[in-house]
């Protein structure tokens, strides 16, 4: 295995994958749903999962990851799970089945931690081979392919672009959220720095 790329929800995962097609192709694997693969026969994994999964299989694999602005990325999230249908995920179906506000959402225990406790759990940004900003997509994706060495010097192209209006992220929304999200907001900081 080469690479292990963690999708962070609602950070342009679904356009990177494409990215990731174009390299890997079918040596890409999808991990999504808690489906896993032992790490054996693919040169890539994508997905929402905890590195811990394949960390023994990629050991020697690049990890990497995207990460947005947290207040833009939980309020896209909200609008996301709102606009999507019921699909067997218990925390989706609860939040369907409530009437959670942005706010709300954010502190929702499933939603506070899960940065935290499944993507970044006993990591420090220094195990991380490259973090990209998705608010310079284009620049990091570009930068990562030299990085990683990409015969297809990235593809790029916007995905899974969460349909109708975004709800509002006026400031004390957007100091609620960070508040619940402090662990994301310092990792989002320290990588967002302009790179020289």
């Amino acid at each position: 295995m080469e690479l292990i790329s963690l999708h962070i929800p609602k950070t342009a995962g679904t356009s990177f994958r494409a990215a990731l097609e174009a390299e890997y192709g079918a040596d890409l694997t999808p991990v999504y749903g808690g489906i896993g693969v032992n790490g054996r026969g693919c040169r890539a994994v994508h997905g929402h999962f905890s590195p811990s999964q394949f960390w023994s299989a990629g050991r020697a694999a690049a990890l990497i990851m995207w990460l947005r602005d947290p207040a833009e990325r939980i309020a896209s999230y909200y609008d996301f799970w709102g606009s999507s249908a019921a699909h067997g995920n218990p925390n989706h179906d609860e939040f369907l089945a409530s009437d959670m506000s942005l706010t709300e959402f954010a502190a929702w225990e499933p939603i506070r931690t899960e940065f935290a406790t499944m993507y970044v759990d006993g990591l420090s940004p220094a195990d991380f081979d490259f973090v990209g900003i998705a608010e310079r997509y284009d620049d990091d994706l570009a930068r990562l392919a030299q990085l990683l060495g990409w015969q297809t010097a990235g593809v790029s192209e916007r995905t899974n672009v969460t349909p109708g209006e975004r709800s509002a992220l006026d400031a004390a929304t957007r100091a609620e959220i960070e508040r619940h999200h402090a662990v994301e907001v310092d990792w989002y900081r320290r990588f967002a720095e302009p790179t020289s």
